[in-house]
């Protein structure tokens, strides 16, 4: 009776630890996923400025950040795994986008970023400056289905979907806000227009804390003069570094 008590004992300690109830989104960050908005066929926002000597349009500004961000990612982070959801002038579908989250493989004990990249556009050309979105809190995100890749169910499955959302959403919270404030200290001529709530595809069904930096608007002539130049598009990229870096340090 005692041997059959032990046993069951130490089963329960067995299942317990191998599902042991860790926020999966707290864990040392390894693993950032960089979404460089539109490309190929979806050119998305353009603007016709003289001194640019026509139209430009965002896809080409966010590729060359996003390719930046991970340039200066690889050699700060070498250890980190940089997936770019396009690296070229490619189209890619938004699910197709949200897909790639999905299928990367998250090692055990670490967490992930999904940051997609993009340029703003406004009717009323003063509208200028970067901000921060983030998915809206009462979407639900699906963390498991048949699509999760098996190495990662276990840092699901101790929670409810209920209870990942919450934490989802926590964690969301707290990553705009390293954004912002990276952002603004790195970039002090750029307004910030703060942290926005939005009903963003990539963002709604994105398995991961996820957030959009919208750099700047290409219908301001001070802001689309910012993009063509390399030098800024550099400043820019290591503020974003300087956030995701800020991110990993407040998980480890």
């Amino acid at each position: 009776m005692k041997r059959c008590l032990l046993v069951a004992v130490l089963f329960c300690v067995a299942v317990s630890f191998c599902f042991a109830r860790t926020d999966p989104f707290s864990y040392p960050l390894r693993t950032v996923v960089l979404d460089a908005g539109h490309g190929g066929k979806d050119g998305g926002a353009s603007s016709a400025w003289s001194f640019a000597g026509g139209t430009i349009q965002e896809k080409d500004f966010i590729l060359d950040i996003a390719k930046r961000v991970a340039d200066l990612l690889a050699v700060a982070q070498p250890q980190w795994n940089i997936v770019m959801t396009r690296a070229d002038d490619t189209f890619i579908a938004l699910d197709d986008r949200a897909a790639i989250a999905y299928r990367t493989v998250i090692p055990r004990k670490t967490s992930a970023l999904f940051v997609s990249i993009h340029v703003n556009s406004a009717t009323n050309d003063e509208a200028e400056g970067f901000e921060i979105l983030t998915k809206i809190p009462s979407l639900r995100v699906t963390l498991l289905d048949e699509q999760t890749p098996k190495e990662n169910i276990s840092l699901f499955a101790p929670f409810t979907e209920m209870e990942l959302n919450d934490l989802l959403n926590q964690r969301n919270k707290e990553v705009a806000t390293r954004f912002e404030t990276a952002i603004s200290e790195h970039m002090p001529l750029s307004r910030s227009r703060g942290i926005k709530q939005q009903n963003v595809r990539v963002l709604n069904i994105s398995r991961m804390p996820a957030v959009l930096v919208e750099v700047g608007f290409i219908s301001n002539k001070n802001d689309a003069t910012h993009l063509l130049a390399p030098a800024w598009r550099q400043e820019m990229a290591n503020a974003i570094v300087a956030a995701i870096q800020a991110c990993a340090q407040e998980e480890s």
